[in-house]
């Protein structure tokens, strides 16, 4: 079954640009000429191929493609050639798993890079990669990739979701294993929530299982579908989880 990706922005100009090109192990870096990555191509090439063997290693898949990595100097360049006004995007267009091997049009990753914002870190390349695990709810795969990065722009997870708490801003996890609900979301509350928790529940229940209720879960099914999956895999409800993660981060200390 092949899964189309819901990107109703998304544009291919960047295809005809005239790109600077290097190339790593398992990467392809496409950025500007007289930009800050022409100047800093080989340090962005050491942490990435970092990230990639971290990745691989966790989640504990092959890949046999090299990612195509675009990046951008400013938000206007990166609105122009590929559509979007985010940091970050991955872009697989078309995707079907076959005996756990990963089938799509593109394998690519759009990122925002200057002086500002150097959006690089393992939350793209996350979601690239854990796609032999399939297309989960947006919790899970969200929550997975900023668990692996762990922090958001250098700040930890579980801090930032402690003080999200304190402040009475955290979404509830049942409304959240909606995804149409994530069209609603703030990015500096919903990111670091998804990732700390899910960071609890490897935590406390370990990868496997939930490697399991990760590849169960999908977006094609109802949402009173996925939170029984959930509560029939865990031993507790999802209320329960979400009371206990974050009587979790009220022990923490920062």
């Amino acid at each position: 079954m092949k899964i189309k990706q819901d990107i109703p922005w998304y544009k291919n100009k960047y295809l005809e640009k005239d790109w600077l090109i290097k190339q790593s192990p398992h990467y392809i870096f496409h950025y500007f000429k007289n930009s800050l990555v022409e100047k800093d191509i080989n340090k962005i090439i050491k942490i990435k191929e970092k990230h990639y063997n971290k990745i691989l290693s966790f989640l504990k898949v092959k890949n046999y493609r090299k990612i195509k990595y675009y990046l951008y100097p400013s938000l206007k360049e990166k609105i122009e050639l590929m559509g979007d006004d985010s940091l970050g995007n991955v872009i697989w267009e078309e995707f079907e798993l076959i005996n756990n091997k990963v089938k799509t049009k593109r394998f690519e990753i759009h990122i925002l890079y200057n002086v500002k914002r150097k959006f690089i870190g393992e939350h793209e390349d996350t979601h690239l990669l854990s796609l032999p695990w399939g297309l989960s709810i947006y919790l899970f795969s969200e929550g997975l990739s900023q668990f692996i990065e762990e922090s958001l722009f250098g700040k930890d997870i579980d801090i930032l979701s402690k003080k999200l708490m304190k402040k009475n801003k955290l979404y509830s996890l049942k409304w959240l294993c909606n995804n149409k609900n994530w069209n609603k979301v703030k990015e500096e509350i919903v990111y670091p929530q998804a990732g700390s928790f899910i960071r609890y529940l490897i935590n406390n229940f370990g990868l496997e299982k939930f490697k399991k209720v990760y590849k169960k879960l999908s977006r094609d099914k109802k949402v009173k579908e996925n939170i029984k999956i959930m509560e029939s895999s865990y031993p507790e409800s999802i209320n329960k989880l979400e009371t206990n993660w974050k009587r979790y981060l009220n022990y923490l200390k920062y």
